[in-house]
């Protein structure tokens, strides 16, 4: 008996080590605003620093909506130097980045004549709220600003949606709201097949995945949502737009094999892989800039009509 009695006191303390342990990891990944903010981008670095005094100067907006949870969702607007444009590019950064983390992105879209709208994802920047959850609840975030920009600036408004990571993991998964039905064309960099797998993949500790079942009922206890279904892959399977697929060689978050499976699982015919060699996660841009423009320039030119001449100048 008194075995018996030692060995649930042990287990209990046990499956609390875990719990408390879960729910740790759980808090670190999912409420990433309590963190030190990090400047992922370095704008006084000479690669960057053209593309942010360029937007230190042009005329922009700052603009607020609200969430569907009533948190104060930020971003920039940037207007196109072609007044008769109807081409929006919404950028969206990745995890724990911010909206002017891709400037350098703005630019590139801006100089093709689009109308740029740049956004702070939840809990990232100057946009509110407490947590993140990687592309899940932000679908809706996006799905708000597509609702902005078309009432704003038309209904006839040509949407390219350009992600980076979290980012690219969002614009898949706002593909299946009706209000998607102007987006003309994806940009995914660095996109995972669902979050789960790329946590598991991520984790440099192999001990830690252990915990994964933990965080995974955590997310789901609180937050409402499994990991897996931070889905991608299966909310773009039956996509029927052009979609550019963006894949850094050396990328420990998003593999290769992830990135193959979403391309082949696409069934409109209309894609492109471009794969950056010696690139990490979400570096592609850095390492290989004239091949990562020379593809978008391919992919606008051939959706929104865009020619040679009508490009005002990329950098």
């Amino acid at each position: 008996m008194k075995n018996e009695y030692y060995f649930l006191i042990g287990f209990t303390i046990i499956i609390a080590i875990y719990w408390f342990i879960s729910y740790k990891l759980y808090r670190s990944i999912f409420f990433a605003y309590k963190n030190k903010p990090i400047d992922l981008v370095n704008h006084e670095d000479e690669f960057y620093q053209a593309a942010y005094q360029w937007f230190e100067t042009i005329p922009k907006e700052d603009e607020y909506i609200t969430a569907y949870d009533f948190i104060k969702l930020h971003g920039v607007f940037i207007p196109s130097h072609d007044k008769k444009s109807q081409k929006v590019a919404i950028v969206i950064h990745g995890y724990q980045s911010k909206a002017t983390d891709m400037i350098i992105i703005a630019k590139m879209y801006s100089d093709l004549g689009f109308k740029v709208l740049i956004i702070d994802q939840r809990g990232h920047g100057l946009s509110e709220g407490n947590f993140t959850s990687v592309g899940y609840y932000e679908a809706y975030d996006l799905k708000k600003w597509l609702h902005f920009i078309t009432r704003n600036h038309g209904a006839d408004s040509q949407i390219l949606l350009h992600g980076v990571s979290m980012g690219a993991s969002t614009a898949a998964m706002a593909m299946k709201f009706r209000e998607a039905k102007q987006v003309k064309a994806l940009v995914l960099d660095s996109c995972f097949t669902n979050f789960r797998d790329s946590l598991a993949l991520s984790t440099r500790q192999p001990i830690l995945r252990l915990f994964l079942p933990g965080i995974t009922f955590n997310t789901k206890l609180f937050l409402k949502f499994f990991l897996k279904e931070v889905n991608p892959l299966k909310a773009i399977k039956k996509t029927d737009i052009p979609v550019l697929l963006i894949h850094s060689e050396n990328d420990r978050v998003v593999t290769h094999a992830m990135t193959e499976t979403i391309y082949t699982s696409i069934k409109n015919k209309d894609k492109d892989l471009l794969i950056i060699l010696g690139a990490k996660h979400a570096k592609g841009f850095e390492v290989e800039k004239q091949k990562y423009i020379d593809k978008v320039v391919d992919l606008t030119s051939k959706v929104f009509n865009i020619k040679k001449s009508d490009i005002k100048y990329i950098q």
